[in-house]
């Protein structure tokens, strides 16, 4: 699929891919390579984070660290909970037999504890039930895809989109999912032998023919979901026919090309990583059902590869 207006110079698209690559490679990927991408400083403790308990905060960073997860996002998960071990009830068990400052079910925490290496351990401790939480997470797909992991820790169809609400305010700008599960990549970026793909002019080369996203293939009605917090700038059918959500992230935008045309999202709405957009679908131009995803910094598209996290 072709964006509108796309196109650049015979040296257009070089710098910001030379400027990203030098980035991506100064930092490690733990949710995707979104932290690569120029973004606005985020305060060392914004409002939201200094509520945490400093035993807590200390706690959700050093598990998160171990198990390669962003902390905000386990803390999240602590704040949706219990408020950080501040529920009422204390350790005794909610209605679904639930309990500590995580909430696990006792045979889940058994489990969870033994995937953390813990020994004899207490579903009342933070000191266990965190480290345990973490450990859970990341056995269910985190960071790669941070809404099953999430849907996994707690089946409800709100709550993953609760806690990377809460993520954000705690100033986790690198969450970054996948925008399909599952995904199967039929089409690359970069230079293609697809006569249907226009010409394009990249890195100081001419092409013929140039795929400016990835294609990912999935069966109709599978659900697309934002990749990562932003506000949707575009909703909508294009010239082409296809129908196409843009999220602008500050940094970079996201594009979700050949959506079925009843959309989840409108343009001006702000939306958190994972946050259902729409479906994939068959309008405009395509061979069969797939989502056409591209990503664009400075209006240039860059190889998406370089910001989603490794998976599908």
């Amino acid at each position: 699929m072709r964006r509108r207006g796309c196109g650049c110079a015979a040296l257009g698209c070089a710098v910001p891919l030379v400027v990203l690559l030098i980035l991506v490679g100064a930092i490690g990927v733990v949710a995707g390579n979104w932290a690569a991408l120029p973004r606005p400083k985020i305060p060392a403790a914004p409002p939201a984070v200094a509520d945490i308990p400093a035993d807590y905060l200390v706690l959700y960073r050093a598990a998160a660290e171990r198990f390669g997860l962003d902390w905000s996002v386990l803390a999240a998960v602590g704040e949706v909970e219990t408020n950080h071990g501040r529920n009422a009830n204390g350790c005794a068990p909610n209605s679904a037999g639930a309990r500590g400052p995580m909430q696990f079910l006792p045979p889940t925490f058994a489990h969870a504890a033994k995937l953390a290496g813990i020994a004899k351990p207490d579903i009342c401790d933070p000191v266990d039930a965190i480290p345990a939480a973490a450990a859970y997470l990341q056995s269910n797909g985190a960071p790669a895809d941070w809404w099953r992991a999430l849907y996994r820790y707690n089946p409800a169809d709100w709550y993953p989109a609760l806690v990377l609400g809460w993520a954000e305010r705690y100033g986790a700008g690198s969450v970054v999912v996948w925008p399909l599960e599952h995904a199967r990549i039929t089409q690359a970026f970069g230079p293609t032998s697809f006569v249907l793909e226009p010409a394009r002019c990249y890195q100081g080369r001419c092409y013929p023919h140039f795929h400016d996203g990835i294609d990912l293939a999935a069966p109709l009605g599978t659900t697309v979901r934002a990749i990562a917090s932003g506000r949707v700038i575009l909703a909508g059918r294009v010239s082409d026919g296809a129908v196409v959500v843009e999220i602008d992230h500050g940094s970079a935008v996201s594009l979700y090309g050949h959506l079925q045309s009843a959309l989840l999202v409108t343009e001006g709405e702000s939306v958190s990583a994972g946050e259902p957009l729409g479906a994939v679908g068959l309008t405009g131009n395509t061979t069969g059902p797939h989502l056409h995803f591209g990503i664009l910094v400075s209006g240039e598209p860059i190889d998406p590869l370089l910001v989603l996290p490794p998976g599908p």
